[in-house]
């Protein structure tokens, strides 16, 4: 479906137009697809007072935290997924109030995307699995009405429920998009499909942009259909140090350098110092990485969907 090309947008010129301090923002990506560049450009740009909504909180999520972006947060965990070993960042934040406090709300991922998928069928509650007395159920923060119980009309007791989520704006990194902002994705989808069509405001990352008839080849990868999105961003291994699914693989030595540097705020500084901002942009970041290791990671260019 075409309704017009849309604005192709450089990730720094995303982040100054769409994300100004104190957005409400959901980030695609689970534990794939991840689009660090993305965080590593709200780091650049010094944003505050974010509201990130994340299923997997990941590296990306740590860093956003470390660097002092966020305010509030709802994710289903926050990790390094390498081993896994604990989110160095988010620790600090939660435990010492470091580099300040920030306020959690915590959903297991089932209850999350049941949350999504209400907002994307604009309905006033789905069903999730019973978490009655769980954790996240009994503690809340700034969602006091995050989970709900109702009585099953069919019989059989009663029936936890969510609330339908609506961020105010997504950002989600796919594989290729067309200049009408038809977006596919490959290979594991987990919630992006609802979870994009629940957000207000559509933001896709794309390894590649390619001509429309290239898309139409595969329209059941079509993910996200134009008339959703408003804009695009193109950049390649987006996604790194997580994979992109038939383009390059996960990054686990970088995760474990991350994870190694970040056990001290100092050496979260130093990471953001060397990392993020003196490679300037997401290409400088690749472009460190270095040749012989992008060659590592990519995957063979003839991919079985070409």
């Amino acid at each position: 479906m075409t309704t017009g090309t849309k604005p192709v947008l450089s990730m720094r010129e995303a982040v100054a137009r769409y994300v100004p301090d104190g957005q409400e923002l959901l980030i695609g990506g689970f534990a794939f697809s991840d689009p660090t560049a993305l965080a590593h450009e709200l780091i650049r740009q010094q944003r505050k007072r974010l509201f990130i909504m994340k299923t997997s909180g990941g590296v990306l999520v740590d860093q956003l935290v470390g660097a002092g972006c966020v305010e509030r947060l709802l994710s289903c965990h926050v990790w390094n997924s390498v081993g896994p070993v604990a989110a160095h960042c988010f620790r600090r934040a939660l435990e010492q109030h470091k580099p300040h406090p920030i306020q959690i709300e915590e959903l297991s991922y089932g209850a999350f995307t049941m949350s999504l998928l209400a907002g994307a069928c604009d309905l006033p509650f789905m069903p999730a699995t019973p978490v009655q007395g769980a954790g996240h159920f009994t503690q809340r923060t700034f969602m006091p009405e995050k989970f709900g119980v109702v009585e099953n009309p069919f019989g059989g007791g009663p029936v936890c429920v969510v609330p339908p989520l609506k961020p105010a704006l997504g950002f989600f990194h796919v594989h290729r998009v067309d200049q009408y902002g038809n977006a596919q994705l490959f290979g594991p989808l987990g919630e992006f499909r609802y979870a994009m069509a629940a957000c207000k405001k559509l933001i896709v990352i794309a390894e590649e942009l390619v001509d429309t008839e290239v898309i139409r080849e595969r329209p059941e990868a079509t993910i996200a259909p134009g008339f959703m999105v408003d804009a695009v961003v193109i950049e390649p291994w987006a996604a790194h140090p997580t994979d992109a699914y038939g383009y390059y693989y996960r990054d686990l030595p970088h995760h474990a350098l991350y994870g190694e540097m970040t056990r001290t705020e100092e050496g979260f500084q130093r990471y953001v110092d060397e990392w993020i901002v003196a490679t300037g942009n997401h290409a400088g970041f690749v472009a460190k990485l270095g040749e012989e290791r992008v060659a590592e990671l990519l995957v063979r260019k003839d991919r079985w969907w070409k």
